[in-house]
């Protein structure tokens, strides 16, 4: 075979590779353009409802106490204020879940707690009060650094005369001051009462001018 003949055999087997199909009928640059779609695929999402969870979790150790002395305030009892925090939290499960609006969830949990526990006194028709020892015994005993007994007895002593002089006070003055005490602004508190801001206003004004009178007195 001459130089030439062995040439031509050479590009002609050449030319037969290049156009030899993919193994298996497969175009190459298809098999090549998978790949990449294949490795480039974004990573799997977490479930949403894990998500929704988590934040639950974390507004729930933040608001569960403060909530639940709320609901003490408002003359429901400590069995009804967990039954009533269990709701609370389920709708927030449900409003996070369905994509609700997520701004001031901690005035939408206060809302909801206190429809729910609005409606559960209208059906029970009757206010189980709390004593105001059994208060003052709530509030210095949650997460206070351990003080000694004469300061514990002295901060018993001091809430035990704040609670009796609150309780000269309307429930719409004890709300709003307590509402208040947790931080709210006027207008949350309006929107978690549903009134107006002056009607805040109004009311946290006679409330504190009771309270200075009955200090007083």
């Amino acid at each position: 075979m001459d130089d030439s003949m062995a040439l031509n055999l050479a590009n002609g087997g050449a030319k037969r590779r290049r156009r030899d199909p993919a193994p298996y009928g497969v175009d190459a640059d298809h098999v090549g353009l998978r790949y990449l779609c294949v490795c480039h695929q974004p990573r799997p999402r977490r479930p949403t409802h894990l998500k929704v969870e988590e934040r639950i979790t974390r507004i729930y150790d933040e608001l569960h106490w403060p909530v639940y002395r709320y609901l003490l305030c408002r003359s429901a009892n400590p069995v009804d204020a967990d039954d009533i925090i269990q709701e609370t939290f389920l709708r927030l499960f449900r409003h996070l879940n369905d994509g609700g609006k997520e701004d001031n969830l901690r005035g939408w949990v206060f809302r909801v707690a206190h429809n729910i526990s609005l409606n559960e006194l209208k059906r029970r028709k009757h206010l189980v009060p709390i004593e105001p020892d059994e208060l003052a015994h709530l509030e210095v005993s949650h997460p206070d650094p351990t003080p000694g007994p004469e300061e514990l007895l002295i901060r018993r002593e001091e809430m035990a005369r704040v609670h009796a002089a609150i309780s000269v006070l309307s429930e719409q003055q004890k709300e709003c001051l307590y509402l208040r005490a947790e931080g709210f602004r006027y207008r949350e508190i309006a929107d978690i009462l549903e009134v107006t801001i002056s009607t805040v206003a109004e009311s946290l004004r006679r409330a504190i001018k009771k309270l200075i009178r009955e200090f007083h007195a």
